[in-house]
């Protein structure tokens, strides 16, 4: 019986979504390599709003953003959200104040729909947009954002990342 037991590297390495990896036999621990193999990283949804796509500038500056920080932009697509699939997206927050405004707000143009690998929400940041950061460290809601609703980008947490994106079938 072989168990595999993956370990974040603990040395410098060249891409920072390497891991270490160790190789157990029953009960006895082998080192099968010193080397590192790539991880398997989950996939998310992310979703540029309707008020950044209207402008091409600010979409490629977005998309440039979420690609220096290291997200992976597996697959890309623009759509119009209409309101049934907005209210499945935001079912989390019904109830609450603001879904109607989200609701809304998402289905009122074309959005940016994509599947990422790797985790984009510190990237995009909170959709808390006070207190402001400085600009050499501002994420892109920050940099973007017209209000908590108007925020520039969708990003799905972990938990329901798998049932957003069969949402908009990009599995």
């Amino acid at each position: 019986m072989y168990q595999f037991h993956f370990f974040i590297c603990s040395k410098r390495c060249s891409h920072p979504l390497f891991i270490y990896c160790k190789f157990r036999i029953i009960s006895s621990e082998i080192n099968c390599f010193s080397g590192i193999v790539e991880a398997m990283t989950s996939k998310f949804l992310v979703v540029l709003k309707p008020e950044i796509v209207a402008h091409r500038v600010l979409t490629q500056v977005a998309l440039s953003e979420l690609r220096k920080n290291g997200i992976e932009i597996e697959e890309m697509r623009q759509m119009r959200i209409d309101g049934t699939l907005a209210k499945s997206l935001y079912k989390q927050h019904e109830g609450k104040f603001f879904y109607d405004r989200l609701v809304r707000h998402i289905s009122s143009g074309d959005v940016i729909a994509m599947r990422v690998n790797g985790n984009a929400r510190k990237c995009i940041g909170s959709s808390r947009l006070w207190p402001r950061m400085e600009p050499p460290v501002q994420p892109i809601r920050q940099k973007f954002a017209l209000s908590d609703v108007r925020n520039v980008a969708h990003a799905s947490d972990e938990d329901v990342a798998q049932n957003e994106l069969e949402l908009f079938r990009l599995l």
